[in-house]
């Protein structure tokens, strides 16, 4: 038995929604351009208003490079416990077998403690006290000095609600030599509980 052939305008209809809707996955699969940048800008540590996020430096017209915080004082994390860098950012890890506490409050040695849990050497409060307050004298504008730039001055301070003043680290140092464009600058320093306060601040080298 011969089967009676669709329509002309049914076949082509039927082409055409499945045409469309094919188009209208496939379009919705790829990322917009904004988005794309915007990924993109994150990946990179550039911040929405052009300059490296806190944990990055150097220029967004070149490369916002991740600041490696354990490479000084171990992160801030306790000596017993290990520092691994983050994007932005950086980890304590755990203490060793028969300590308690973790590389951010302190590794504390169970057979020295009053208590089985070592709630009497752990710090009060710990994990609710902010981060130490990073401060800088602000951004720098300098002429350059030479095809490599010129060498900028700025200074940075630190205070914790519980440990007072404390050292700052910053990337690149003060009194380096910048290239000519602009550089972010991080500052930033850690408690004795080893949370971590940032501020960043921006050279300018004019030619």
């Amino acid at each position: 038995m011969s089967r009676t052939p669709l329509p002309r305008w049914i076949v082509q209809s039927a082409a055409g929604i499945a045409l469309v809707a094919g188009l209208s996955f496939a379009l919705a699969a790829v990322p917009s351009p904004a988005a794309l940048s915007a990924a993109q800008a994150q990946k990179s540590g550039v911040s929405a208003n052009g300059g490296c996020e806190p944990g990055f430096t150097g220029s967004p017209d070149t490369k916002c490079e991740d600041v490696n915080e354990c490479a000084v004082s171990n992160g801030g994390c306790h000596r017993l416990t290990g520092c691994e860098n983050t994007s932005g950012s950086r980890e304590c890890g755990g203490c060793p077998k028969d300590y308690v506490g973790d590389g951010y409050v302190g590794c504390f040695d169970v057979n020295e403690c009053a208590t089985k849990d070592c709630s009497d050497r752990l710090p009060s409060g710990a994990d609710d006290a902010p981060a130490p307050a990073v401060a800088t004298s602000g951004d720098v504008t300098v002429a350059a000095a030479s095809a490599k730039g010129a060498a900028a001055t700025f200074t940075a301070t630190a205070k914790d609600s519980v440990d007072g003043t404390r050292p700052v680290n910053c990337m690149p140092v003060s009194g380096s030599v910048f290239k000519v464009g602009k550089t972010t600058v991080t500052c930033w320093a850690f408690n004795k509980r080893g949370k971590i306060g940032r501020s960043t601040l921006t050279v300018t080298v004019t030619q």
